[in-house]
């Protein structure tokens, strides 16, 4: 067998086992042996022996590989080598270099274990080794050796070899020093009375070939594939050159890959070193060389070691050598492995749509005619994806591609579409001709079909017309063309106006035969429900016994062979279309409910839109977040999406069995004006909001007040409320809300209906369940919005206005405490040695936090001013107070003094020497120097109080990041430490690894699921007494 065919041979690949490469092997692996730097010559071949050696592999078209002969599309390529001078050290095994010479002697090389008997410290017949090496077997077995009990062992044995009393070897008698190691790759050794001593790289070999192969154990490896003097490496393996191409530039130029440029510093530091070596130069000389191809050597390995510079692009950039390539968020590994682009998936900016239900996400069309779902042809759907196919990929919904029986692809294009929608004459006589050709003119009785879809394709029910086009000249000529709308209304047996056509009109045979089909299965069509080619008109034929039959007939979509057999329809790939799910994820996703199935409703617009009770388990907002839209494949996925992962599934979450989908912002405002102080509604703004909801039951009890007719608002909303439970709690305004048999009263707020605090919104889904859930936040959604539309309710700065004297009143706080401030550091004089300072904090301590008190309790006074003066009605007042958005302590900001900024809890303390800006004096520690601000948002800052308060921003800015970055790598810890956990179906619900070891006897110590508890209890006692005794509804 040539190269070039066993390199196409397919492999199946056994097992996967890591180890360090002997330096034959290495030899024997590669292709050529690299021995000039350069690469390309001007003619724009490659060197024989350089860095792009044809031999490594080829990258451009139509030049094949010189070592298997194929082209670039089949070459699998191949890996080069560099001799190296001088031996050097791996950078990425420093740690298993500093444990073998540790553990062994530096003399005889064996392991510093005892190897006579009676060292055992059990087994009196046993040694140390046989000690250590019963337990390392028994790691293996139990744990396996990338386990954390491995590393352990191994560790442990490293502490024994090293310690003091193992100074002389008890093998051979030798004295051993203390191995030092110098980041990144220098070893030392000390001993007691000689000083240090430095170990270069072929010190380091010739110590490590002399180890017993035995012994390796002690050290971790595995004596049949490793050695550990084969981390000196003797031979660089140079990767092949599809790892590293290089491009051409639209100058004409050639641009090298990172690896490629560090190479040719290898190789032309390893060429100076062999000439230095050659001509008998300095050991100086040759020991600095000797560190420039171990620097060399170890930034190809990792350009991001600790400790030495990194090399860098003569631009300045740092080259991104094999480390970098597959570590980290951008490496292969988590980006082109696990994080790969992938195919039927969109990605855009998201918008809210109160009209939609919390399961439901609004797709563009543009959006809609892209994606595309595999759907097979079955008898039922079959005259459904007809018409799709038939509309073709540009108008929505229709068909991108088909896949045959053969598993081809076809396209859908504006010609393919009418092929593939209809039926083929078998007809061997029935063909297209050649146009305005004598010699094989069209005989057919259909000129007109045969110019639009060529014979012997045809379909009934296909409607022609006339239609003006442009020549290629630029006159206007008459051409026959497919009306589109009166096909597709043929094919759905209706005529213009929709009325149903006459069973035996022609133009509806289809849908006829489709209806047939399925009410008579196992019976003949009747003879006015047979097909006839329009082209040769199916002609009769004889078959050799004398019988007279047509020709036949194929339907291309038919889920029957021409015997009348079954067979698998083809697969259609048709556009998204209302009602398909699919799943619908914002990153970061930090938990599950982060990537949920939605069902898909296409709109018009550009942009992902949802309901915006959705907003808090994606912890989305609308300032220009972008989410991303998966469709799903498969039948199975599909299946199992809708019953894993509908969004009404999640509304309770798993960390605290509470709803983390609910109402925000205008859902609480509009619950808040509809239900709180007993609101009487008219009876007109009522129809609008039950409009919005599509309300069709009864109407609650009608109330009259001053002269007018109207409703409740806890009426309105009782509408929706279902019955079977009964609740009680204090709503954030301090009145009692009672729900009892579907009956509302009381206030209802955040505390209410709010996402992750929605007291009514638990009950409804806990007691009745997901669906009934989702139907109830439906609902409460369309009609807290409505209200809030019908009502007028919005907010502006105005709303933060205070009277004159308001103003003056919180002006005088300020001064006030500004006083008491001054007053306070003339007690404390220049030293604060007669200031009486609080237990455990030094007289200055104790100064600030007195002055913070007093500044905070200004501020709060201020704050209780502006409170004071807002009456309840006001719209930003019954935001904060409705848990709507905000607070009162952010609106007292707003309106009357922002108070004190703070850094770490302190008063700002860092900026020039001895004060905070230049302009101060210095030691001066008063309120308005330390940066106590005395404006409002409203009124606006003066310059120094927004540099002061800019300082405590910054740290929540810096925080937040910091906080980001630490809580996401922790998730990852944990996420990757528990990856092969799972819970088994045991009987007992017990948390085991891959390995079967019990973890937790029952899931989570209790066995209760959060999703599917009520606030962590596994079921609610008062509920169930109140069932049991015949309590309330």
């Amino acid at each position: 067998m040539s190269a070039r065919d066993a390199a196409k041979i397919p492999k199946r690949i056994e097992s996967i086992k890591f180890g360090l490469l002997d330096p034959n092997e290495i030899r024997k692996m590669s292709a050529v042996e690299i021995k000039t730097a350069d690469t390309y010559k001007d003619d724009g071949h490659a060197y024989k022996q350089g860095l792009m050696d044809p031999k490594m592999g080829v990258i451009d078209p139509g030049i094949r590989c010189e070592t298997c002969g194929n082209k670039h599309e089949e070459c699998p390529s191949h890996f080069g080598h560099i001799a190296l001078e001088l031996p050097i050290i791996h950078i990425g095994f420093t740690n298993l270099l500093k444990t073998s010479l540790k553990s062994t002697c530096n003399t005889c090389s064996k392991v510093l274990l005892h190897s006579s008997a009676e060292t055992h410290p059990l087994d009196p017949e046993k040694s140390e080794q046989d000690f250590y090496r019963d337990r390392i077997h028994d790691i293996m077995i139990k744990h396996g050796v990338g386990s954390r009990e491995f590393k352990k062992i191994i560790k442990d044995i490293e502490k024994e070899c090293s310690h003091k009393r193992r100074v002389i070897c008890m093998h051979c008698g030798s004295e051993q020093g203390k191995i030092i190691l110098d980041k990144p790759s220098t070893f030392k050794e000390k001993k007691a009375d000689k000083g240090e001593h430095k170990l270069n790289a072929r010190d380091i070999r010739e110590w490590l070939e002399r180890i017993p192969d035995e012994h390796l154990i002690f050290l971790g490896m595995d004596k049949d594939s490793s050695r550990p003097e084969w981390v000196i490496m003797k031979v660089l393996p140079v990767p092949p050159i599809t790892v590293r191409p290089s491009i051409t530039l639209d100058s004409g130029d050639r641009s090298e890959d990172d690896l490629t440029h560090k190479l040719v510093d290898v190789l032309r530091i390893n060429q100076r070193l062999r000439e230095n070596r050659d001509a008998g130069a300095p050991q100086l000389i040759v020991e600095d060389l000797w560190e420039l191809l171990q620097y060399h050597c170890t930034t190809y390995f990792d350009n991001q070691t600790s400790g030495i510079p990194p090399a860098r692009h003569r631009s300045g950039r740092p080259l991104k050598t094999l480390a970098q390539r597959l570590k980290g968020k951008e490496g292969r590994f988590r980006s082109n492995l696990s994080g790969k682009r992938v195919n039927f998936c969109a990605r855009t900016v998201i918008s809210p749509d109160p009209n939609l239900g919390i399961n439901e996400v609004g797709v563009p069309e543009k959006t809609a005619k892209e994606l595309t779902v595999p759907i097979r042809v079955t008898s039922r759907n079959r005259e459904q994806l007809r018409q799709m196919v038939l509309r073709g990929p540009d108008v929505h919904p229709g068909v991108n591609y088909i896949v045959r029986g053969d598993n081809f692809r076809v396209r859908i294009t504006d010609r393919t579409k009418y092929i593939w929608a209809g039926f083929r004459c078998l007809n061997p006589e029935c063909l297209p001709g050649l146009a305005d050709s004598e010699d094989e003119p069209y005989t057919g009785y259909r000129p007109d079909l045969n110019e639009v879809l060529p014979a012997p394709n045809f379909l009934p029910g296909l409607t022609l017309k006339r239609q003006m086009r442009r020549n290629s000249i630029g006159e206007l000529e008459e051409e026959w063309a497919v009306d589109l709308e009166a096909t597709i209304s043929n094919l759905k047996g209706e005529d213009e106006r929709g009325e149903p056509l006459p069973e035996k009109d022609h133009m509806g045979i289809i849908h006829n035969r489709w209806k047939w089909e399925h009410s008579n299965p196992s019976e003949y069509f009747p003879e006015h429900l047979e097909v006839i080619c329009p082209h040769c008109g199916s002609p009769e034929i004889e078959d050799e016994y004398g019988n007279a039959y047509s020709t036949e007939i194929e339907d291309r979509l038919s889920t029957l062979d021409r015997d009348g057999n079954p067979q698998p329809g083809v697969i259609v790939e048709r556009h998204l279309i209302d009602g398909d799910v699919a799943i619908f994820n914002r990153q970061p996703s930090l938990h599950r409910m982060s990537m949920l199935v939605h069902e898909i409703r296409v709109m018009q617009g550009k942009t992902f839109r949802f309901n915006l009770a959705d907003c808090t388990p994606y912890n989305a907002d609308f300032d220009g977040d972008e989410m991303n839209l998966h469709i799903i494949q498969s039948e199975e996925a599909r299946a199992e999406a809708k019953i894993l992962m509908r969004v009404q599934e999640h509304i309770i979450t798993p960390r605290y069995g509470g709803c983390v989908i609910g109402g925000i912002h205008d859902h609480i405002s509009g619950a808040y004006l509809l239900t709180h102080g007993g609101r009487i509604l008219p009876k007109n703004l009522v129809f609008e909001v039950l409009g919005a909801i599509g309300w069709d039951g009864d109407l609650p009890e009608e109330v009259q007040e001053d002269g007018a007719v109207g409703y409740r608002g806890t009426d309105i909303l009782s509408l929706i409320v279902p019955s079977g439970f009964k609740l009680q709690y204090t709503s954030r305004s301090g009145d009692e809300v009672i729900v009892s048999g579907g009956q509302v009263s009381g206030t209802i707020d955040k505390r209410g209906i709010g996402a992750e605090d929605g007291r009514l919104l638990d009950a409804v889904v806990q007691t009745h369940g997901s669906d009934i859930g989702a139907e109830f936040l439906n609902r409460m959604t369309k009609m807290t919005i409505a209200i809030c539309t019908s009502m007028g309710f919005t907010t502006g700065i105005d709303d933060e206005d205070l009277p004159p004297e308001a103003k003056a009143e919180i002006a005088e706080i300020n001064r006030r405490a500004s006083d008491e401030v001054d007053a306070e550091l003339a007690k404390f004089g220049k030293d604060g040695r007669r200031y009486e300072a609080r237990p455990g904090r030094t007289p200055l301590e104790t100064l600030e936090e007195n002055i913070l008190q007093i500044l905070d309790q200004g501020k709060a006074e201020s704050g209780e001013v502006a409170k004071a003066h807002l009456p309840d009605d006001n719209p930003a007042v019954l935001m904060a107070v409705s848990g709507a958005r905000g607070s009162m302590d952010n609106l007292a900001m707003m309106a009357g003094s922002i108070g004190q900024p703070k850094v770490r809890g302190k008063r700002l303390e860092r900026g020039y020497q001895d004060r905070v800006l230049a302009h101060f004096p210095r030691g001066v520690k008063g309120a308005k120097e330390k940066g106590f601000v005395s404006s409002s948002f409203k009124r606006g800052l003066e310059p120094t109080e927004f540099f002061m308060l800019s300082v405590s921003g910054r740290e929540s800015l810096v925080d937040t990041a910091v906080r980001t970055s630490k809580s996401g790598y922790m998730q990852r810890r944990l996420i990757n430490a528990m990856d092969d956990l799972k819970v088994s179906d045991d009987g007992m619900n017990s948390v085991r690894n891959t390995a079967g070891r019990i973890i937790q006897f029952e899931y989570g110590e209790d066995g209760i699921d959060p999703a599917r508890s009520r606030k962590g209890s596994p079921f609610d006692v008062v509920q169930v007494l109140d069932a049991a005794l015949g309590g309330e509804d």
